[in-house]
């Protein structure tokens, strides 16, 4: 019985990478179950036994991405003995790091922001994405609630504003390096935007970085 389940934990995984794959080469609506089976070496008949669509499988896909990202959010952005602005920053580091050493996780992002149509059966996946969204919001709320308290955010910045707006910067940061070349200068400079974000909420307000070349920002293919 051990061996049947692992045996079927083993197939499940596969369907679900070579959908990946597929949806990585041909987007979700250009992928076919019937390419999916042949990229993991199984009938269609045994993706049935798991999933009954596409919109299952990118289901799963997005929760293996966004559950170890949530978890990280509470264990990183809550209370500790550093710093929250410290915290908040760190969080945003590890988040860029696993942007530059996981490849999987990385194409799983790309294929989300990219290669996904949320319309008919895929739309229901926004709604989930909300309720993440708003459970990130609350980590980073927490954690700029204890830098308040304790007189280290700006003056005039409510954590709640703050809990918002690092949210949106975490999303385009996600969404611009995955869009831009590796040899983008962009890339390179991202810890040192992160480091700008948390400086701007910072009370007093650091010395900031150093000016970015403009032709950072100029788009080229991956």
């Amino acid at each position: 019985m051990r061996r049947t389940k692992e045996d079927a934990a083993r197939t499940r995984a596969a369907i679900v990478d070579a959908a990946l794959s597929c949806f990585d080469r041909h987007g979700i609506a250009g992928s076919t179950l019937d390419q999916i089976a042949a990229a993991a070496g199984v009938t269609k008949g045994a993706i049935y036994h798991y999933f009954t669509g596409k919109r299952e499988i990118l289901h799963e896909i997005r929760e293996q991405v966004s559950l170890p990202l949530l978890d990280a959010a509470d264990t990183a952005l809550h209370a500790g003995k550093i710093p929250a602005l410290e915290r908040v920053e760190r969080f945003l580091l590890e988040v860029l790091g696993t942007l530059e050493n996981d490849v999987r996780k990385r194409r799983a992002l790309a294929v989300m922001q990219f290669k996904c149509e949320y319309v008919d059966d895929l739309a229901a996946e926004l709604a989930g994405s909300v309720r993440k969204n708003e459970r990130l919001v609350g980590a980073f709320r927490s954690a700029y609630r204890e830098a308040r308290e304790r007189g280290q955010l700006a003056a005039g910045l409510s954590p709640d504003i703050a809990a918002l707006d690092t949210t949106i910067f975490l999303s385009g940061l996600v969404r611009l390096w995955l869009l831009y070349s590796p040899r983008q200068p962009l890339r390179k400079e991202a810890k040192a935007l992160i480091h700008a974000h948390i400086c701007a909420r910072k009370k007093g307000h650091p010395k900031m970085p150093r000016e970015m070349d403009p032709g950072s920002l100029r788009l080229s293919h991956r």
